[in-house]
């Protein structure tokens, strides 16, 4: 049909084989063919020019049409390939998930509706082929050869308290003065001992906490905080709604300290998935967005 299609509009065979990439004589043989089939003469052939049949003239009409539904055609399945779709599987900290993924994620299902998410929250490192996860969130250093992580956030760890308590109790002037006051701790998943306080400058001696209270989950240790049960110390990502709300506000600035950087990992094949890669700017563009809310919050600059 192309190569028919082709000498009718140009009038000659060997402008249409050089314009296809054929010989003229597979050219030739191709409208010959059609002609066989049809048992009509589609194009007149002289030795100076070709000329098109009346029933030439009427096919030629009908390949037309059928090139452009072609073309739809082949359009549409290149947009379905754009247009992400199908089931993502996604694993985050379960404090990550509930204060920061979760508010957001109504208007990623809005603007993606061809993405099933099956969200799950992991304390523990999971292993994303044996258990099938597109994507995960983690904390820390990703050490995996096998994995793709990209940074997506710096993190901070704040000390901080609810306004009320700070205006029961008084405010802390000093790493050294938390020791006068209710301090709430965190137990690592393991549950062995509390996650000691980390600080930009420590104290000589070190400071030693003594926890009134232990809770084994960062959400919970955060919430109890601006409940106003005492102070403790958190990441600024998982405060950041609280801090921004006026539920917690942060003591001793000038000691907060690094934390742990966060980043997306998959495996190299879930990179070719577009559901994988818009997933991934819609994280990338959160967190951006809870990084500068908190700093704006607390007048601190992001942690790089």
């Amino acid at each position: 049909m192309q190569a028919f299609s082709r000498v009718a509009e140009l009038g000659s065979f060997t402008r249409a084989a050089t314009e296809l990439g054929l010989s003229r004589a597979m050219v030739s043989n191709h409208v010959r063919r059609l002609e066989q089939r049809f048992g009509l003469k589609l194009l007149n052939r002289t030795t100076r020019k070709v000329a098109i049949t009346p029933a030439g003239a009427d096919y030629l009409g009908h390949c037309r049409r059928v090139f452009a539904e072609l073309a739809a055609a082949e359009e549409t399945l290149r947009r379905s390939k754009e247009q992400p779709t199908g089931r993502l599987r996604v694993d985050v900290p379960g404090s990550f998930g509930r204060h920061i993924l979760l508010p957001a994620l109504a208007d990623f299902l809005a603007r993606y509706p061809g993405i099933d998410l099956d969200l799950r929250f992991n304390e523990r490192v999971v292993d994303l082929l044996r258990e099938g996860v597109d994507l995960a969130v983690r904390a820390g250093t990703v050490t995996d050869p096998n994995l793709v992580a990209n940074r997506i956030s710096g993190s901070r760890w704040i000390t901080c308290a609810s306004p009320g308590y700070l205006a029961k109790h008084g405010r802390p002037q000093r790493i050294e003065d938390l020791a006068g006051h209710v301090l709430i701790g965190s137990l690592p998943t393991d549950g062995a001992q509390p996650r000691p306080w980390l600080f930009a400058t420590d104290p000589v001696p070190p400071f030693r906490p003594r926890f009134r209270m232990t809770v084994n989950e960062a959400e919970a240790v955060m919430l109890a905080a601006a409940d106003g049960a005492g102070i403790t110390q958190t990441m600024d990502l998982l405060a950041a709604r609280a801090l921004v709300d006026g539920r917690l506000v942060i003591v001793l600035p000038e000691h907060t300290m690094r934390g742990p950087p966060l980043s997306i990992v998959h495996t190299p094949a879930a990179e070719r998935l577009a559901r994988v890669r818009v997933f991934s700017g819609f994280l990338r563009t959160l967190l951006d967005e809870v990084v500068r809310r908190a700093a704006a919050a607390t007048g601190l600059p992001p942690m790089p």
